[in-house]
């Protein structure tokens, strides 16, 4: 019978154990995993055991995430209460109602303090970095974007610093663990790391690694012994998410300020988060600063038809606008043809007046010195005939055979101009009368015959030529282009004219330089322009006449600005004559300039 009894309550007690073990609940406590999983697990659990032995029937869980994943838990509510720093608090709390329980105590040094976080900006001792400025270009190691003491503390020490560190440093985020980071530098993998106050010292405790391979480039002395390059703010916090009742919360608030003076974790009131969201303002993390986005976002997606229908509207207006200015543009394309098409109109329209004027005024000359040169030739060779029947060695015979000579090279220049007046109304040129010129010589009696060593006495002249280099050209016309363009050297300044002629591609080349420093580059591309003068006494004909002449001739004739060979600026008139074709017609009958 009274084993019986005894049965009985071993059964009754057993089935009470196990209802009350079946009604405790399970509260999951998130805490920032700094260190890894592992490492979070083992530094909290005297705390999971403190609320567990304290608060009978409910069962507490430690559960170690990393930023994201903490704000991932919050929102979707698989944690009841966290333990983080004071700026994710701020953060979490921008979007759910946390309630911050108490804040944590930090005995290092001997003595209880609020405020231990913070950042070091460490690199090795022997790398040769000694200040902030020396980091400019360097990789940079951190935690993550948003973390308090492994990135942001230590970004607003370098702004202060003059430094940006998104521009100035090469910044490379590692995540949690933050060990990694001080692992990273020691390999020299980086050159800097921003890693959160004492944890140098935590590993060179644990044997990690030796705190004296490293040093800070920014130094904040601070109450703790820990190297710090950052103000400090206060300590890791324990808040309660809504889901909470309050009669909990009011169970391990009371659980955590009563902690036993053995205790690893010693908690006190909340700490203020002013000096944090100021912080969070600096350097534009706060969560209130990003809100007028989502407030936007929240108005775009109730609205979103009427978005919709103005988005369509915007796209059909900036394709219709894009055709528009695709047809002005392709309507501006051809005005700009009609209006380049229109002045090369009125430049030929131009160009055959200047040279309808040119022909009469060419016409005309040649008419009204025909004459006068026919009857001083006439009254030269009757004085030579008369002269040399009275004396054949009379003083007077040399100026008059000159004169004759002068006479006849002057009616053989305006017969030449008259054949070009004809060539340009359309009448073949005819080649017949043409004779065999010796360039060498043309160039030295062009010389002599203008008076240089006389005229222009500082002027020298170096030639080039062969002595049996021939063209087949009309009379004295190579000598009348030569003269023209040994006068416009001379006039220009030239102390020196070059003169070279050689066979090429069957025909000859002439090359004529001077030093007299060139031609402006606008009156470069008119130089043929007839009536285009720099000069108050020229009338702009020279080289108009010169260029009509040559192609009369079957050749042409170019000018462009080159060094002279004594390393003066000067100009260089290329003639080119090509051979002449057979049947008594050559050249360009074009007289377009």
């Amino acid at each position: 019978m009274g084993r019986n009894v005894v049965r009985c309550l071993t059964v009754l007690a057993s089935l009470w154990m196990l209802s009350g073990a079946v009604r405790a609940q399970t509260w999951n406590i998130g805490v920032l995993a700094m260190r890894g999983e592992v490492s979070t697990r083992n530094h909290w659990q005297p705390l999971e055991t403190l609320l567990n032995q304290q608060i009978p029937g409910e069962q507490f869980h430690i559960q170690p995430l990393d930023l994201r994943q903490m704000q991932e838990a919050v929102n979707r509510g698989t944690v009841h209460f966290v333990v983080t720093n004071p700026a994710q608090f701020v953060q979490l709390n921008s979007r759910s109602a946390l309630r911050w329980l108490a804040s944590l105590r930090s005995t290092r040094g001997g003595k209880a303090t609020s405020n231990v976080i913070g950042s070091a900006i460490l690199v090795r001792r022997d790398s040769g970095l000694t200040s902030a400025h020396d980091l400019i270009g360097k990789t940079v190691g951190a935690i993550d974007a948003q973390a308090f003491g492994g990135y942001l503390l230590g970004y607003k020490a370098l702004s202060d610093a003059g430094l940006r560190p998104e521009r100035d440093l090469r910044l490379t985020f590692t995540g949690f663990p933050a060990d990694a980071l001080l692992y990273l530098l020691r390999e020299k993998a980086v050159q800097a790391v921003i890693v959160p106050v004492c944890l140098l010292e935590k590993m060179d405790e644990e044997g990690l690694i030796r705190k004296t391979d490293f040093m800070t480039v920014l130094n904040h002395p601070t109450s703790i012994p820990c190297l710090t390059s950052t103000p400090l703010y206060p300590d890791w916090s324990f808040a309660a998410l809504p889901a909470v009742s309050d009669e909990l919360a009011d169970r391990v608030t009371r659980v955590l300020f009563n902690a036993p003076q053995n205790a690893t974790f010693r908690w006190g009131a909340p700490a203020s988060t002013r000096e944090v969201e100021a912080l969070l303002r600096d350097v534009r993390q706060h969560p209130q600063q990003r809100q007028l986005w989502l407030d936007v976002k929240s108005w775009f997606i109730q609205h979103r038809l009427a978005m919709g229908g103005v988005v369509i509207v915007l796209l059909l207006l900036t394709l219709n606008y894009i055709w528009v200015m695709l047809l002005v543009r392709r309507r501006g394309r051809q005005l700009e043809r009609n209006n380049v098409l229109l002045h090369k109109q009125e430049q030929a329209l131009e160009t055959a007046r200047q040279m309808s004027v040119l022909g009469e005024m060419t016409s005309g000359f040649a008419h009204e010195l025909n004459q006068p040169l026919s009857a001083i030739r006439h009254y030269a060779q009757g004085c030579l005939i008369r002269l040399r029947g009275q004396d054949e060695q009379h003083p007077l015979l040399p100026a008059l055979e000159h004169i004759d000579a002068q006479a006849q090279r002057g009616a053989d220049t305006l017969r030449n101009l008259r054949q070009w007046v004809s060539q340009a109304q359309g009448n073949p040129v005819l080649t017949d009368d043409w004779q065999a010129i010796n360039v060498h010589d043309a160039i030295h009696h062009v010389w002599q015959l203008l008076r240089m060593p006389q005229q222009f006495p500082a002027i020298t002249l170096h030639t080039q030529v062969s002595k049996a280099l021939t063209l087949m050209l009309p009379s004295v016309l190579l000598e009348q282009v030569l003269a023209n363009l040994v006068l416009n050297a001379a006039q220009a300044g030239a102390t020196t004219v070059w003169f070279s002629a050689l066979h090429k591609d069957g025909g000859v080349r002439i090359q004529v330089q001077d030093n007299a420093g060139g031609i402006d580059e606008a009156q470069l591309y008119q130089a043929f322009q007839p009536f285009m003068t720099t000069r108050k006494e020229g009338m702009g004909l020279g080289l108009a006449i010169c260029q009509r002449l040559v192609r009369y001739a079957n050749g042409d004739i170019e000018i462009k600005n080159q060094q002279a060979p004594d390393g003066k600026a000067g100009a260089r008139v290329t003639l080119y004559f090509k051979p002449n074709q057979e049947g008594g017609r050559s050249g360009d009958n074009s007289s377009a300039g």
